[in-house]
């Protein structure tokens, strides 16, 4: 993979990659966000907070940027491809609204607080 490329996933190339074992999906969201509605399966990794050794191993796989719609995680992806923080990178284009409106499943304990 180039530096200058990373791959935009829909919804369902997501929940495909992370069911077969493919990849790894972090939430780079807020915890106040991440609280309110999530993807099953999804790590918490505030962007605000990410550090790029924290990050989960590989293992081959490849990381799977989220956020509320695609805007943070794209910037995010290009930022770590060029850095060279990661070898596989992906974001959820639309993030967890894209999700939602393919009618896949989220945790959410208070439908007061669903994303929106």
């Amino acid at each position: 993979m180039t530096p200058d490329a990373f791959k935009r996933l829909s919804p369902r190339e997501t929940l495909d990659a992370v069911e077969g074992g493919q990849a790894i999906l972090l939430d780079i969201r807020n915890i106040h966000e991440f609280d309110a509605e999530r993807i099953p399966g999804a790590m918490l990794a505030p962007m605000a907070e990410l550090q790029p050794h924290a990050l989960p191993s590989q293992d081959g796989k490849m990381i799977i940027l989220q956020c509320r719609s695609g805007g943070r995680t794209s910037a995010l992806a290009q930022q770590m491809l060029e850095a060279r923080i990661v070898t596989s990178i992906a974001h959820l284009e639309g993030g967890i609204l894209a999700w939602k409106a393919d009618g896949l499943p989220t945790i959410c304990p208070d439908p007061s607080r669903a994303v929106t």
